[in-house]
């Protein structure tokens, strides 16, 4: 996978296919690896593109500078590195959080908007956990971190189902994963996101996906993004956890295929 200038920053990313572009951006975890079961899937008709967030992965790690809106930054610039004009965009968790930054901020290089497993802003509930986690990582160190991060994105039934995935997922983590001061920002960052007063304005097609058993963004944040954000789609898948694009992956994909055929993508 190579890395490329993106702005001020060199991300890695990678590519798949050929046709219109479909952008897709990873959660907290960072990691491109996120959507090793949407790449191959959509490049049979789409230009697929992915990348490791800054502060992750291969890509470059800067101390400060974490939020969701300098990502969608980066994501825009990795766009015009590639001579993307626009594309449709996939985000899940904190990626559907950059994905509203880039809605909003950059409408005219999004096509169709795919929010999946993620929130409008930091609830009480979602704030405990993200404090939480950002506790462990500076009291017990990355690893403890890791391991503690993935009972909540990766759920029960990836544990019982998909534990040698997890733990490959686990692994490129661990040998990529920034000092804590950077974890710590980039916690900062998903409890500082808050676009909610401005959600409304997002006229793009969008699909809005969700699963019952997710733990760490429960579905209530996607009915309350449906709500916002006039004429989208609202699919809550029946089990998956937070990371239900993978544990249930042909149903997710299915749900875009669709959507995108009835967006005329």
């Amino acid at each position: 996978m190579p890395r490329i200038q993106a702005g001020e920053v060199q991300l890695n990313y990678a590519e798949q296919g050929e046709g219109e572009a479909f952008l897709f951006i990873p959660g907290l975890m960072g990691l491109l690896d996120a959507w090793d079961f949407q790449m191959p899937h959509f490049s049979d008709r789409y230009r697929c593109i992915t990348f490791d967030h800054r502060g992750t992965g291969e890509s470059d790690k800067p101390k400060d500078a974490y939020s969701t809106g300098i990502i969608a930054q980066d994501a825009v610039a990795l766009l015009d590195t590639l001579g993307i004009e626009k594309a449709h965009v996939a985000g899940t968790s904190t990626g559907g959080c950059i994905l509203q930054n880039l809605a909003l901020d950059y409408p005219d290089r999004v096509n169709c908007c795919v929010f999946t497993n993620t929130w409008t802003t930091a609830d009480p509930y979602m704030t405990r956990l993200q404090t939480s986690r950002k506790q462990i990582a500076e009291a017990y160190g990355l690893e403890e971190y890791i391991k503690f991060s993935s009972l909540w994105t990766c759920g029960w039934t990836q544990f019982r189902n998909m534990y040698e995935n997890l733990l490959d997922l686990e692994a490129r983590q661990k040998d990529t994963i920034a000092p804590v001061d950077v974890i710590t920002a980039r916690l900062d960052m998903t409890l500082s996101h808050d676009r909610t007063s401005e959600i409304h304005k997002i006229d793009k097609p969008a699909l809005i996906i969700a699963a019952k058993d997710d733990a760490l963004t429960p579905p209530y944040f996607a009915q309350d993004l449906q709500k916002a954000i006039a004429g989208s789609e609202l699919v809550i898948l029946e089990e998956g956890g937070h990371y239900s694009y993978r544990r249930s992956h042909t149903e997710w994909n299915a749900a875009v295929d669709a959507f995108l055929a009835e967006a005329g993508g």
